[in-house]
């Protein structure tokens, strides 16, 4: 008795400490490999319009710390698109994080050193998004694929579910924090499916448990982080300076509100911030607009999906910091790139004059 306690208490240890390496190794990688110069080290937005609103300008680093954020969103959205040709062992789990942390690594170069608090935020999220990646990923590519082999190339309803809430929740958390989504009326949705589906019995009553504990986890989850997150008074809209058009011609992009008119034929304007303003800014754009401030801010931090011929030029005038494969698209890749905030109107319309698509305009 007391040996098979022993053992179960090294078998304990030894889970820990993987998982304890799990945490704090990437971290201390990116502390050590990934840190800025001291002479990169970004002064203060102050903005040069004069402009006194309140909260109006934000730290240049809140643009490219922003982005590994949203490097997880990208990946629910890749996971879903995945779902929609095959099952969840297709996925490539190791990829995912490895590119989260390789993404922080090189935004935490331009970020330098001012920005503690939100990347320690960084940090815990991707520790996060590491074990749930590599927990779904292990049993899913073992057990999940033997269910998926046995059950044939016809999906049971548990997998139609399944990949519903995918795309469904990759949808949501591209406006709204990921802890607002409701994962327990995603449970009770997949337990009034019928235990035995017609398909696979096996697979029917293995998605039943699997999707079950995983839903419930994160639901409670996401109840605790939502209840600190319910201190944040994080803002939900942003100010910019912009023209190149016409009061009228701006009054019909929606979303984008006109607070005054500044000099030689700009304005103040309040959009939201997230998906949201990158399509006002997208459409402004269109519209034949120029952009000349961003929360008193000179440059900002965009992703575009380019394809791998042309991945080596994107925006015109800007720097890039990264360029990722993306899962769901072979043949395209996703690139990271700083652009000064003066040429973006027009480095969009060229991009997009060569087919390459605007991902995101990351805000402050």
């Amino acid at each position: 008795m007391r040996r098979g306690r022993r053992r179960g208490r090294r078998i304990f240890g030894l889970i820990a400490l993987c998982l304890l390496v799990l945490i704090v190794l990437p971290v201390a990688g990116v502390e050590t490999a990934c840190r800025a110069p001291a002479a990169a080290e970004r002064a203060p937005a102050v903005g040069k319009y004069g402009i006194a609103e309140p909260d109006y300008a934000r730290p240049t680093s809140n643009s490219v710390l922003s982005y590994p954020e949203w490097y997880i969103v990208y990946a629910y959205q890749d996971f879903a698109a995945v779902l929609q040709q095959g099952d969840e062992h297709s996925f490539r789990y190791l990829t995912s994080i490895g590119d989260y942390w390789t993404s922080l690594c090189a935004v935490n170069r331009e970020a330098g050193g001012s920005e503690i608090g939100e990347k320690v935020m960084l940090y815990v999220i991707g520790d996060s998004f590491t074990a749930e990646m590599a927990i779904k990923g292990a049993y899913e590519t073992t057990f999940g694929w033997l269910t998926a082999s046995i059950r044939g190339g016809t999906k049971t309803v548990e997998d139609e579910l399944a990949l519903w809430v995918a795309q469904d929740y990759a949808d949501f958390v591209g406006q709204w924090p990921w802890y607002q989504y409701s994962f327990w009326k995603q449970v009770r949705r997949l337990w009034s499916l019928p235990l035995s589906d017609r398909t696979s019995t096996l697979r029917s009553v293995e998605r039943h448990l699997a999707l079950g504990l995983e839903w419930s986890v994160k639901s409670v989850y996401a109840q605790l982080i939502g209840a600190g997150a319910g201190l944040s008074d994080t803002p939900r809209e942003i100010e910019s300076v912009i023209g190149g058009i016409d009061r009228a011609q701006l009054s019909s992009i929606p979303d984008l509100v006109i607070i005054r008119a500044i000099a030689d034929d700009k304005w103040l304007v309040r959009t939201p911030r997230y998906d949201a303003f990158t399509r006002t800014m997208l459409a402004l754009a269109a519209a034949g607009g120029q952009i000349y401030e961003i929360a008193g801010n000179e440059r900002i931090f965009v992703t575009v999906r380019a394809p791998d011929q042309s991945a080596g030029d994107a925006l015109s005038g800007a720097r890039k910091l990264f360029s990722d494969p993306i899962q769901s698209r072979p043949g395209w890749r996703r690139l990271g790139e700083e652009s000064p905030v003066a040429t973006l109107a027009d480095a969009i319309r060229e991009a997009q004059g060569r087919g390459i698509e605007i991902e995101h305009i990351y805000d402050y």
